[in-house]
C-alpha cells in the first residue's frame, strides 16, 4: 500500500514536473512568436516609412530616365540598370539610359549578368530625369537644365545640379554607387534578381577595386556579400580577373578615346576641366600610354571646351602600385604644381606617386583646393 502511494506521488511529480516543462516551453514559444510579429511589425513600419518618399514624385506623366555620368564607367551602368529596375518594381515606368559608348569592362560584366547594354540618351530636354554615380552639370546629360530632375543617388560630393523640385537626394560617402542603392533596395523591400545581382557586384568591384580601395566602407562589403549570394557568385576572385583584364583592353581606340574611357568632367572656382584616368597592365604599358597622351589631351581639351583636362594613368598590381598625372598645358601644370608639388615625384613632365590613389579622393580634393586658392579670371 505504501509502495502504491510513493508511485503515485512520483507519477504526479513526473506529470507537474512535465507540465510546468510544456507551459515553459509554451511561454518561451509564445514569447518568441511574439517577438518576431513586433519584428515583422518594425520591419513593415521602417518600409512603409521610407517609401512616403516616392510620395514627392506626384504623378509623373512619361518615362523616367535613370543615368549615370558621360563616359560612363561600370558603376554608372550597372547603377543605372539597377535602380531603374527597383523604380520598375515600385511600378513607375523607368528605363535605364547612357550617355555614351560604354567601355570594355562594362559591355564583360553585362555579358556575364546576361544584361543587354541601356540605350544611348542624346538630350534630356523635357526629359524625366534620375541622376545616378554623379551630381554636375558638367558630367551629365544635354539638355538637363530643361530637364524635370526627380531623383539625384551619389557617392560623390555635393555637385552643381540644382533645382526646385522636390526630389529624392541620396548621396552617402560610400565606394559606390551601387552600395547606395542596394540600401535603398533594402529600405524598400524590394527583392534583387540574380542578373541585376551580379552587375551590381561588377560596379561595387569596378569603383573599389575589388574593395582594396581606401574609399571602400563597411557597408560596400556587406553588400557584396548580400549580392554574391543573390547571384550565386561563389568566385568573385576569378569575376574581378577576368574584369580586370577588360578594363585594361584598349585594343582598336585611338589615343583620344583611351583617355575619354574613364573621364569626367568637373567645375571649380569659374575653371573647368576634365581628369581622364587610365588602367596600365605593367609599368612598360603605363609609360607608353604616358608618352602618347600630349596630343590626345590638346585635343580633348579643344574638343571638350575645357580649361585644362588631366591624364592619371594608374598601374595596380598587387602591393606594386602608383599614380601618374599628366597636364595638358602650362596652366594645369601650373596646377598641379602648386598640388602636388611638394609631396609628389616630378620626372620633368608629370607626378609620379606610390601607392596609387583614386580621382575621387587622391587628385580632385587637391586640384579643387588649388582652384579655390587662385580663382580663374
Amino acid at each position: 500500500m505504501n509502495e502504491n502511494k510513493t508511485i503515485n506521488k512520483s507519477l504526479w511529480l513526473i506529470i507537474t514536473i512535465i507540465l510546468a516543462l510544456i507551459v515553459g516551453i509554451g511561454c518561451f514559444l509564445l514569447g518568441k512568436n511574439q517577438e518576431k510579429s513586433k519584428y515583422i511589425k518594425e520591419q513593415e513600419l521602417s518600409i512603409a516609412l521610407n517609401r512616403t518618399e516616392l510620395e514627392a514624385l506626384g504623378d509623373i506623366e512619361g518615362p523616367i530616365y535613370v543615368t549615370g555620368h558621360k563616359s560612363p564607367d561600370t558603376d554608372t551602368v550597372g547603377s543605372c540598370i539597377a535602380y531603374a529596375r527597383l523604380l520598375q518594381k515600385l511600378g513607375y515606368d523607368a528605363k535605364p539610359v547612357v550617355l555614351g559608348r560604354i567601355n570594355n569592362e562594362s559591355k564583360y560584366v553585362l555579358e556575364k549578368a546576361g544584361i543587354e547594354a541601356p540605350e544611348l540618351l542624346e538630350d534630356a530636354s523635357g526629359c524625366n530625369m534620375v541622376l545616378v554615380d554623379h551630381s554636375e552639370f558638367e558630367q551629365s546629360a544635354d539638355g538637363l537644365s530643361d530637364a524635370n530632375i526627380i531623383s539625384i543617388i551619389d557617392h560623390h560630393s555635393d555637385g552643381s545640379v540644382k533645382t526646385g523640385n522636390r526630389l529624392i537626394y541620396d548621396a552617402r560617402p560610400l565606394g559606390s554607387t551601387a552600395t547606395i542603392v542596394w540600401m535603398r533596395y533594402r529600405n524598400y523591400g524590394i527583392d534583387i534578381d540574380k542578373d541585376t545581382a551580379l552587375a551590381m557586384i561588377g560596379s561595387i568591384y569596378s569603383d573599389t577595386e575589388a574593395l582594396s580601395n581606401d574609399t571602400v566602407t563597411f557597408a560596400d562589403e556587406e553588400a557584396v556579400k548580400a549580392l554574391s549570394e543573390i547571384a550565386g557568385a561563389s568566385n568573385l576572385d576569378t569575376f574581378w580577373e577576368e574584369m580586370h583584364e577588360a578594363a585594361l583592353s584598349y585594343e582598336g581606340m585611338t589615343d583620344e578615346e583611351i583617355l575619354e574611357n574613364d573621364y569626367k568632367e568637373y567645375e571649380c572656382a569659374g575653371v573647368h576641366y576634365g581628369i581622364g584616368v587610365i588602367k596600365a597592365s605593367d609599368k612598360e604599358t603605363a609609360m607608353d600610354i604616358a608618352g602618347r597622351m600630349e596630343k590626345a589631351l590638346t585635343s580633348v581639351k579643344s574638343s571638350h571646351g575645357m580649361d585644362m583636362v588631366f591624364a592619371q594613368i594608374r598601374y595596380d598590381v598587387g602591393e606594386d602600385t602608383y599614380t601618374y598625372i599628366l597636364p595638358s598645358d602650362d596652366v594645369a601644370a601650373e596646377v598641379l604644381k602648386e598640388g602636388f608639388g611638394d609631396t609628389w615625384e616630378f620626372d620633368g613632365k608629370g607626378y609620379l606617386t606610390s601607392p596609387s590613389v583614386s580621382r575621387k579622393s587622391g587628385i580632385v580634393p587637391v586640384i579643387t583646393e588649388v582652384l579655390n586658392q587662385f580663382p580663374h579670371e
